[in-house]
Order: C-alpha cells, then sequence, then structure tokens
C-alpha cells in the first residue's frame, strides 16, 4: 500500500516538472556569451628546470573586440601527482603566456591552464597538459662566490648525453630552492654519504649569515631540518651554525671546522657533530685548532689538526673521538719536532701524491722563513726544508697541491706560481694581470679525468672558472676548459654521480 502510494507520488512529481517545462518553452529569451577556444598548446612539453620556457595560447574569443587588454585573468598551476594533495599544486604563472624561468623540480606534472573573463564572470579551464620537467642540475661544478658583496652559487652542469656544459647563474634560485642566502660566500662541499641511518649524497652551502645548508642532491630543495645543526646530537649546535671548512677522508666520515673548534661525524660508529674535538686526551682544555685539517686517511689513518696557540700538530682518533700528541721526534735540519715546532701554520692538506702524502707549510716566528713538511699517512716524514727562490710567498694568499707531481702551487694577486720542492724554486705559471685569481684547487672527487685538474677561479668584471693540466717537469700550464659569466668566485665543490 505505501509502496504504491510512493511511487504514484514520484509519477505525479515527474509529469508535474515535464508540464512545467514543456508549458514555459519559449517564455526565456537565451543570450550568447563570449566563449574562448583555447588553441596554440601542446599536449606534452619536456623542458629542463631552471632554463627559459615559453608557451603563448591563443584564446580566439566570440564576442570580444580587444578593446579591454584587461579583460581576462590567468592562472597556471602544475600539479605533481606523485606528492601529496598539500604539497602537490605550485602556481608556475598569472599572466596569458607563460614566460619566463622554470623553476620546479625535476618531475612529471599535469598542468592546468585557467583563465576568468571578468565580464561574465565565467571561468574557463583548458585541457591539461604533461609536463616533464629534467634536471639540468644533474653533475657538474658547484661555484659559490659573491656578487655585489652577497653570496651566490652558481653551476657549470654537465648533462648525460649533451656535448656542452650549460652554465646556470643562481643555480638556487633557477631550480625553485627555498634556501636562500645571506652574507657573503664561505664554501661549498659535497659528501658522499651525509646522514647516520641514509645514503644520502650532501651538498653543504656555507653563507656568513645564513649559516651551513645541506641542500637536496637532485633538487636542490631545502627546509630549515636540513641546516647542519639538525645533524648535531641533541641540538648542540645553533640553526645559524656556519662552517668555515668541510674534510671528508671517507664515506661516512666527516670532519668540519668553526672559530677555532672541529667536529666530527663517523657513520659506522654512529657518531654525530657534538662536542668540539680539539681537545688533548691529557688535558683538560680545549686548545685553539688553526683552520686547516689534513684528513690523512680519516679512520684509516690520524687526522691531523693544529694547536695554533702551542704552535703544535696534534693526532686525531675517528674511532675513539680523541686527540692526542704527535709521537716526539729529535728536531735537526731535516726534521721538524711536531711538539714543538715554534712556527704558525701558514696552509695543510692531505694530497693524493706518493699515495696520500699530507703537505704543511709553516712560517718561523724567530726567522720568519717559511718551511715546507711532507709526511705519510703513518706520520713518517717524508720531507722538511726551508721554502727558497718563491717571489712573493710571504704574500700568498691560496694553496693548491698536485696529486701528480706534488708541485705546491700559491696564489699572489693576479699571479699563479708552481714551487717545485726538488730543485727548490718556483715558476710563474699564469698572470691574469688586471685579473685577481680568487680560488685555486683540485678535486678528489670530481668525474673521471677531472681530479687532477687545477681548477682556478679568476675575477675581472665577472667570475671565470677554468681547468688546467699540469705537465710533469714545471712545463707551462694547458688550458683544458674555461667557463666564464660566473660570481666571483669564493669555493668550488664538484657534484658527482
Amino acid at each position: 500500500m505505501f509502496k504504491n502510494i510512493k511511487i504514484q507520488l514520484s509519477l505525479l512529481l515527474v509529469l508535474l516538472l515535464t508540464y512545467g517545462c514543456v508549458s514555459d518553452e519559449g517564455n526565456y529569451s537565451y543570450k550568447a556569451i563570449n566563449e574562448l577556444n583555447v588553441t596554440g598548446i601542446e599536449p606534452e612539453y619536456t623542458a629542463y628546470t631552471g632554463d627559459h620556457f615559453k608557451i603563448s595560447p591563443k584564446l580566439n574569443p566570440t564576442i570580444d573586440d580587444g578593446t579591454n587588454p584587461n579583460r581576462y585573468e590567468y592562472l597556471w598551476v602544475a600539479v605533481n601527482p606523485a606528492k601529496l594533495a598539500f604539497e602537490s599544486r605550485t602556481t608556475i604563472a598569472t599572466t596569458k603566456d607563460f614566460d619566463g624561468i622554470l623553476k620546479l623540480p625535476p618531475a612529471k606534472y599535469n598542468v592546468y591552464y585557467f583563465i576568468k573573463d571578468k565580464v561574465t564572470g565565467v571561468n574557463w579551464q583548458q585541457t591539461t597538459f604533461v609536463l616533464n620537467v629534467v634536471s639540468s642540475i644533474y653533475e657538474g661544478w658547484l661555484v659559490l662566490g659573491d656578487v655585489d658583496g652577497k653570496a651566490r652559487l652558481d653551476m657549470v652542469s654537465t648533462i648525460p648525453n649533451v656535448s656542452t656544459p650549460r652554465i646556470i647563474t643562481d643555480v638556487l634560485d633557477a631550480s625553485g630552492s627555498a634556501l636562500k642566502l645571506s652574507g657573503k660566500a664561505v664554501n661549498v662541499y659535497c659528501v658522499s654519504q651525509a646522514l647516520a641511518n641514509t645514503n644520502t649524497y650532501g651538498i653543504y652551502v656555507t653563507a656568513s649569515e645564513s649559516g651551513t645548508a645541506r641542500i637536496d642532491p637532485d633538487s636542490f630543495g631545502w627546509t630549515q631540518s636540513q641546516n647542519i645543526a639538525y645533524e648535531t646530537v641533541g641540538g648542540a649546535l645553533p640553526t645559524s651554525f656556519g662552517v668555515e671548512l668541510m674534510k671528508s677522508p671517507t664515506g661516512g666520515e666527516n670532519l668540519i671546522y668553526s672559530k677555532g673548534n672541529i667536529y666530527c661525524y663517523f657513520r659506522i660508529y654512529q657518531i654525530k657533530y657534538g662536542l668540539p674535538q680539539n681537545k688533548v686526551d691529557t688535558e683538560s682544555k680545549d686548545f685553539y685548532a688553526a683552520p686547516f685539517i689534513a684528513e690523512n686517511g680519516g679512520s684509516l689513518g690520524s687526522p691531523i689538526f693544529y694547536d695554533k696557540n702551542a704552535r703544535r700538530f696534534i693526532r686525531y682518533s675517528m674511532t675513539k673521538s680523541t686527540c692526542s700528541v704527535m709521537p716526539p721526534l729529535v728536531a735537526s735540519p731535516t726534521v721538524l719536532d711536531w711538539n714543538n715546532t715554534n712556527c704558525d701554520l701558514v696552509y695543510m692538506t692531505t694530497s693524493a701524491f706518493n699515495l696520500g702524502e699530507n703537505f704543511a707549510v709553516l712560517k718561523n716566528i724567530t726567522t720568519g722563513k717559511f718551511h715546507l713538511v711532507r709526511f705519510t699517512t703513518g706520520l713518517a716524514q717524508t720531507y722538511y726544508k726551508e721554502i727558497l727562490n718563491a717571489p712573493d710567498f710571504d704574500k700568498a694568499t691560496k694553496f693548491a697541491v698536485s696529486p701528480d707531481s706534488g708541485y705546491l702551487f700559491y696564489v699572489v694577486g693576479s699571479k699563479l706560481y708552481e714551487y717545485d720542492n726538488g730543485n727548490q724554486s718556483a715558476k710563474l705559471m699564469l698572470d691574469k694581470a688586471t685579473e685577481e685569481i680568487t680560488y685555486i684547487g683540485f678535486h678528489s672527487r670530481a668525474a673521471k679525468g677531472l681530479t687532477n685538474k687545477l681548477t682556478v677561479g679568476s675575477y675581472g668584471t665577472t667570475g671565470k672558472l677554468e681547468l688546467f693540466t699540469v705537465p710533469p717537469v714545471n712545463g707551462d700550464l694547458i688550458l683544458e676548459k674555461s667557463y666564464s659569466g660566473l660570481c666571483k668566485i669564493v669555493d668550488v665543490a664538484y657534484r658527482a654521480r
């Protein structure tokens, strides 16, 4: 009974609606509105992140005399379906054309193009298209420097199957990174294993005010929790902590220097950065470390520090997390007393030369003379002599050691010298005249064929990075590559694959 009533009522309602529709036919007047028939957008595009990208749609309106150039509002939205909803959407433009630098991390995006007719109030959504964003920051030289006194990270990017590297200025901005460097450039460094619980490749960028940040190795993305302060035990370092020097002896081992202190990260032993490590095991006070670290094989040897005040070398145990005094040596014209040098440390590094020798340049505080000492991983001194016949060595500002020949390169203003400790004399290798040489170095973690190249950064009106082959027997440098249009180079690292 009730079922039949419901059916009858439903039929009655349908009839009334039908009747109403039929009886009202012709009572309304319909007016055509402006419609858009957008053309000029392909179903799919591929572009490099950081590159200039342009799409110029044609609107083809049906009713628009074109007298109002501000009639429409535009919105381009890229959606990454691989991400969570709240973080998948990115507005990439609010203009008719998409015409600018593509600042999207590498991914496959669905792009929506919305147009609002402000006269009619109608919103038009175009058919979505696919945008494949390919990494333009896959591998290459990371160049940190200053522009107008402010830090900037540039990149000489090498892309697989593309013969010519591309220069990307301000690569953080070009890649859409949230990291904004503030202050002056300090250093950039790459490590193969940055974190204790993953195999994450680490790219660390330091500026004087923003501190040290680890950017994503593929997208260069960044969040606050990627500052190096978050890689410490219990927040031992302030969030704006800045690293002045970073050395990675092997994968999963890292030593950092800041303001006289040295900190250690050792992945295998689950040791994170924490308390300063510049404290001798038999002494109660920390020593003030000089701003140099000879990594000396890391846990396979003994990283070497230098006590700036006591003027002595100090060895460090990665496994024990302790410093100790060097083995005693009796000083002589050919032997340096590790524990009583009477010298200031001018430079120190570990080189691949001779299966991994350490080089240290010292200035005697009594005589003012400079000496070079070389020693093995086992701390055996292989060389200790005065540096002779080296023009303006007292004015040198930058140093580097060739992994092939053991030549000591040094910079004085616009001039680059090569010091041969075998014949105890230096040769002028480059004279940049009006340009200043701002950086020199060798990069053991660079791509195959580049680890023994001398990299030279110079500055005239813009920054330039050059790669040289160092011939044996004091031969003239051979220029291999040159990249210009960069910042005023302070530091260089190689992002390897």
